[in-house]
């Protein structure tokens, strides 16, 4: 999947180029009068062994682009070989880019890589989530997935603010450390980077009272530029979800920008 986001005399975002392939399909955009919506969805019953997923997307300045999907994102059973999916984001100065996926689901015995690089310029908003279900909770799997293993990197005008690099391996019982809190959590990962949250201690004090018994939230502050991490663990999806959907509602609060409604 290859996008562009451009913003034209009116001030409208619009895609200045489009181009994909299955396992990938894209909704018609949606234009609000403040962000672009595109829903990004799988015409296939998920990934298998041998799928390599390449997806690069930018936006140019002063567009506004959302990227999310109506329905989780699963891998399925491999007896052998791995699926990938790496994408790449460059956000220009005065740009916004959010990604909201559904759960990515590690169905029994599959094996996927994520690779992500996200490049901002300086006066550039981002709203990024990623997301781990443990597995098919309907079915009581529970880290039954051979192998994840995820490789983030986030660069804020040219200088690494996050590099983050891990594998969940079952084999080796590195399932085991993230079971301290919850037997079967679910793990979501948002980075959030503006300039208007410098000074924002309020937002972080509101998200971090959203913990409860069910949930563990924290928060932390990047090396390079203005950027955040907020962490998530939880025993329970949709306590999860919403948790998500109030801290995205806290983001557009604070950098003024109107939210979107997903529409899935």
């Amino acid at each position: 999947m290859r996008l562009t986001c451009s913003r034209d005399a009116e001030g409208r975002s619009y895609l200045s180029r489009k181009e994909f392939r299955s396992p990938i399909h894209l909704s018609k955009p949606y234009w609000d009068g403040r962000n672009l919506l595109l829903n990004v969805m799988s015409p296939t019953a998920g990934l298998f062994a041998g799928d390599l997923i390449d997806v690069e997307v930018k936006v140019e300045p002063k567009a506004s682009l959302i990227l999310s999907s109506p329905s989780s994102l699963r891998a399925h059973k491999m007896d052998t070989g791995f699926a990938a999916w790496n994408q790449s984001f460059h956000v220009s100065q005065g740009a916004f880019l959010e990604t909201n996926p559904e759960w990515l689901i590690m169905q029994g015995e599959s094996d996927f890589r994520q690779n992500t690089e996200i490049n901002l310029d300086p006066g550039a908003e981002l709203f990024f989530i990623e997301t781990l279900a443990p597995g098919r909770a309907a079915y009581g799997e529970n880290f039954e997935f051979r192998r994840f293993k995820n490789r983030f990197h986030l660069y804020y005008d040219g200088q690494p603010a996050a590099i983050e690099r891990y594998e969940i391996d079952r084999s080796k019982g590195a399932h085991r450390p993230w079971q301290a809190a919850f037997e079967s959590p679910f793990y979501a990962s948002l980075f959030c980077v503006s300039e208007k949250l410098q000074d924002n201690e309020d937002l972080w004090i509101r998200i971090h009272k959203s913990q409860t018994d069910d949930l563990r939230i924290g928060s932390s502050a990047l090396a390079k530029g203005p950027c955040w991490n907020i962490k998530l663990l939880s025993n329970d999806p949709i306590a999860a979800r919403k948790t998500i959907a109030e801290i995205r509602e806290l983001f557009y609060q604070s950098v003024g920008r109107g939210s979107t409604k997903l529409r899935r």
